[in-house]
């Protein structure tokens, strides 16, 4: 086990291969679902994509949004950062209470750890985070595979106050803890806000349960005035910490785009924007083909938010689409086809049409997400 404080300056000159960082989205950077409000009713993805909400149960509510580093971290190279804002508290931990912030890895990228075998690998996570309290907080890895979970404790100095902190996760050597291969998931790496259900010992791995925290977690949810921070996630293999890795948005929006594709919902979306293509079935009906911008993890799921915000135009001119929405859904990883109907029946089969959203309340969701 290795914990350490890392000062504002930054970490060694010691630079890894470029994917070093397992995780996507470190940085915060790609926030297709925007600023979130009451979440904390269950398990549920939150504004930075690639993380999520992971819940037991908790009275407590919150809002998340990606705001500004802090001047600290800007000068440590990282720009933004998760804020979790509390705004309904759970002033009591009890039973099986816990929620964190986490993200989740599919098994086919976890192959090279070598859990379960003699082999595996030490994990080093380093991150910037800022909390309501001092004192005790967690940092936790799951193996969702094996049911088993290893909580590693940091130590806060001060509160309200941003802290760059380094964490090195044992290997896991013992036998049946191997990932399956597959593109399922496999792996969570998370912080929790508050836990009563998901403790075991700190500082280990722990068999029997996806054990998140120990008794030393402190609650972080019981003031409405409470709000947390995370940012400059990277987590790589080995027990030495190096520069948080970089990379460009483009690249870690096509990271995302395998999990999620959002259009529309963000100020980068102008009004009257083409969503996409497709052909007039009849007067009332046309079909559209959505090509995603990449292979997405698995046959995904699909909405479309405020029907009455998209158009319909051809030919004959735009009309509004139906408040029934789309119909005869088809789907794979690859792209998916819907119909829509437009209201005013004006369209001709067999001509072109485009459908296009006439502001930013119309959203088509693509999900894949582990």
């Amino acid at each position: 086990m290795a914990i350490s404080t890392i000062g504002p300056t930054g970490l060694s000159s010691a630079v890894g291969q470029i994917g070093k960082n397992m995780v996507t989205n470190g940085n915060f950077s790609v926030t297709q679902r925007g600023t979130l409000t009451g979440l904390g009713a269950a398990t549920a993805a939150i504004s930075a994509d690639q993380w999520k909400f992971f819940v037991e149960t908790t009275a407590a509510r919150f809002t998340t949004s990606v705001v500004a580093a802090t001047t600290a971290m800007i000068a440590d190279g990282v720009a933004n950062r998760l804020k979790v804002d509390v705004t309904t508290v759970d002033s009591s931990m009890a039973g099986s209470d816990f929620i964190g912030v986490e993200q989740r890895f599919e098994g086919q990228h976890l192959q090279h750890l070598l859990y379960g075998t003699a082999g595996a690998k030490e994990l080093t996570v380093t991150f910037w985070f800022q909390s309501p309290k001092s004192g005790t907080h967690h940092v936790y890895l799951v193996q969702n595979d094996g049911n088993s979970g290893c909580p590693m404790t940091f130590t806060v100095a001060s509160a309200d106050t941003a802290e760059k902190f380094s964490v090195t996760f044992p290997a896991l050597t013992t036998s049946g803890q191997d990932f399956d291969n597959d593109t399922a998931w496999s792996m969570s790496l998370g912080f929790p806000i508050l836990s009563h259900g998901y403790e075991s010992t700190a500082n280990q791995w722990n068999a029997g349960g996806t054990w998140r925290s120990s008794s030393a977690q402190q609650n972080l949810a019981d003031n409405t005035a409470n709000n947390i921070f995370i940012g400059g996630v990277q987590l790589e293999v080995g027990g030495v910490a190096t520069d948080f890795e970089h990379e460009p948005f483009s690249v870690t929006l096509a990271k995302c785009h395998r999990y999620l594709y959002i259009l529309g919902g963000d100020t980068l979306t102008q009004n009257d924007s083409t969503v996409t293509g497709g052909m007039a079935l009849d007067a009332d009906t046309a079909r559209f083909i959505l090509h995603y911008p990449t292979r997405m993890r698995t046959t995904p799921t699909f909405s479309m938010n405020d029907d009455a915000e998209f158009y319909i135009a051809g030919p004959n001119g735009a009309g509004k689409v139906s408040d029934a929405g789309p119909a005869n859904v088809a789907l794979n990883a690859y792209s998916l086809r819907f119909e829509c109907d437009r209201t005013d029946g004006e369209m001709t089969a067999g001509f072109a049409t485009q459908m296009y959203h006439v502001n930013q309340t119309g959203i088509i969701t693509v999900t894949a997400e582990v």
